[in-house]
């Protein structure tokens, strides 16, 4: 990681926790925010895009049919006057004949008649006969025109040449002084003998604003061109905005693609003049017309630009607006977490007297209600320190006052030892004597642990000398094993037993005397001890009243001592455990690990 980068990672490491989740926010609003807009964009502009060139075919489409419809119109007209009997015959009639003005008169109302019921038509103009005799070739008439003065054009040679009946022309390329734009459809008049033939032609002339109108319909952008053209290329009416003279329009009708129909297809990627276009011609039916539309690039573009600048608005009125609904969110959420750091500086400062902060049931409340208990528990501790560091040095000086009077009770009774040797009371010395061993062992130099065999000792001396008081009237039988005899115990665990096992066991029984037995065996690495005696042994609830802390039985005190010593020394696997019934006896059970001399 370069230095840089790390730094800034520790930089962020450092910030408090308001601002790591105000920062968390932002990313957590903008990031989603920006992805939909991203997404939005681009499946906007692609819709938009497809919708936009949909309605574009749509449109034109639409304004193909609406063209047809207005052509089929105008041609069922000029069909009907084509084969009118009368104007096949006036169209091919000897010129000769109408030298009698009147008869030119009468026939030209005849015809007259036929035109005039036409005249009605919203999308006619004016209807005219070309005629290769008849009236035209008698007298000239803007009614009734001799075909012979147009029978030179190119137009005309082509179209005589071809097998269409119709003709969609710009009226200025049949006379060439229109003082309107106009435009003029022709139709062939066939002989009355022969319809291979044709004998005038039937013109029909329409303002191209009639037209417009319907192309200004196709408009679907500020940019899109429509035009109306017939199969030379002449453009017979187009939008208003229509940005191309004939020649571009040449141009770029020859660059329709390949292997398709020249007169049906769209080209969505035509590039003329280095700007896309959108192109698009349909043929229509029944007419030698064609209806083109183009539509820039730019403008498809330009709505998916607007619908982009209207999300790129909203995300900027968004983001502001979240920027001080984070902090103050985040700040929010940090406000607990700034109050308990304060109680935890205290705390640290030595101040637990302190007033349990409120709580809630979320994860910053366990954290506060935590914290009011281990402050709760660490004062409670420190008392109970305080109160245990006096009661230590009560017992330390309690202590040492004990250790003095063993010692000077253990120098008496060894001066006592001296007098009554000097003096023959064997038994008075005999008595001493295993008192000074029981409260030697008791002693064991000050030291808590001893070996087995010492408490065995101090068993024995015990009821060496209460038989000595009892007329030898308890048997003591040891089962230790030799091995065990090393093993560290601590000191005065049995004695207590014993004396029990004496006191209310042998010596409550009728007779007054009774046998002790201490064994010892190795247990999985642990030693058990059992002391059993043939005592009056004790009722189920004695037991379970021996280990309380409210019992006053006798005894019980220093059975729960033992008790308590030998969990605190080696957990709570070990200890004391009776089995008793009644008159039969009482065993008790002691664990204890294994552990040697040498390894103490």
């Amino acid at each position: 990681m370069k230095p840089t980068a790390r730094k800034a990672v520790q930089w962020f490491n450092n910030l408090s926790i308001s601002y790591k989740l105000f920062a968390s926010y932002l990313l957590v609003i903008c990031i989603p925010f920006l992805l939909l807009l991203l997404i939005h964009l681009n499946i906007t502009q692609r819709e938009n895009k497809e919708q936009m060139l949909y309605s574009a075919h749509k449109m034109l489409d639409e304004t193909k049919s609406y063209l047809e419809y207005k052509a089929q119109a105008v041609t069922e007209v000029l069909n009907f006057i084509a084969f009118n009997e009368l104007v096949q015959t006036s169209v091919a009639s000897d010129a000769a004949q109408y030298e009698d003005v009147n008869l030119w008169g009468t026939d030209a109302n005849k015809l007259a008649k036929v035109l005039n019921q036409f005249r009605n038509n919203e999308d006619i103009d004016t209807i005219q006969l070309y005629m290769k005799q008849g009236l035209a070739s008698a007298a000239d008439n803007s009614d009734y025109l001799r075909m012979g003065s147009i029978e030179s054009t190119e137009w005309f040679k082509t179209f005589t040449a071809s097998n269409y009946a119709y003709a969609w022309l710009p009226s200025a390329a049949l006379d060439g002084t229109a003082s309107e734009e106009r435009i003029s459809v022709l139709r062939k008049i066939p002989n009355y003998h022969n319809i291979q033939q044709f004998d005038g032609m039937v013109r029909a002339q329409m303002k191209q604003s009639a037209l417009q109108s319907v192309l200004e319909h196709a408009v679907i952008t500020p940019s899109t061109s429509a035009v109306l053209l017939n199969r030379r290329g002449d453009i017979l009416s187009a939008t208003s905005k229509f940005a191309y003279n004939q020649d571009q329009l040449r141009d770029i009708l020859l660059l329709h693609p390949p292997k398709v129909d020249k007169d049906n297809y769209w080209n969505d990627n035509l590039v003329f003049l280095g700007t896309r276009l959108s192109f698009g011609i349909q043929e229509i039916p029944h007419t030698d017309m064609r209806i083109a539309m183009i539509v820039p690039y730019s403008d498809i573009l330009k709505s998916t630009t607007k619908a982009r600048n209207r999300l790129i608005s909203i995300f900027l009125i968004v983001i502001p607006l979240t920027l001080p609904l984070s902090f103050f969110v985040a700040s929010s959420a940090t406000k607990r977490l700034r109050r308990l750091i304060v109680h935890v500086r205290k705390v640290k400062n030595g101040h637990f007297q302190l007033a349990p902060l409120p709580t809630n049931e979320d994860e910053i409340g366990e954290l506060t209600r935590n914290f009011n208990v281990m402050v709760q528990n660490t004062s409670r501790l420190l008392d109970e320190t305080y109160t245990l560091g006096r009661e230590v040095k009560n017992k330390e000086l309690k202590a040492l006052q004990a250790q003095i009077n063993p010692h000077f009770l253990y120098n008496t009774l060894d001066l006592i030892n001296v007098m009554a040797i000097e003096n023959g009371s064997k038994e008075i010395s005999k008595v001493v004597d295993e008192l000074a061993i029981f409260y030697k062992l008791s002693l064991s130099n000050g030291r808590e642990r001893v070996t087995l065999a010492n408490e065995i000792k101090h068993v024995v001396s015990y009821v060496h000398i209460q038989n000595m008081r009892f007329g030898g009237c308890i048997s003591l039988i040891l089962e230790i094993p030799r091995e065990l005899n090393e093993c560290i115990v601590p000191k005065i665990i049995l004695q207590p037993i014993i004396e029990n096992a004496i006191l209310h066991g042998i010596m409550e029984k009728e007779r007054e005397e009774g046998t002790i037995r201490i064994s010892a065996r190795a247990v999985k690495g642990d030693v058990l001890i059992e002391v059993e005696d043939d005592g009056v042994g004790m009722k189920p609830e004695e037991l379970e009243q021996l280990f309380s802390e409210q019992t006053k039985q006798v005894g019980g005190f220093g059975v729960r001592n033992i008790q308590e010593r030998l969990r605190i020394s080696y957990g709570a696997a070990y200890g004391v455990e009776f089995e008793s019934e009644m008159n039969r006896g009482t065993i008790v059970r002691l664990l204890l690990p294994d552990q040697r001399e040498s390894s103490s």
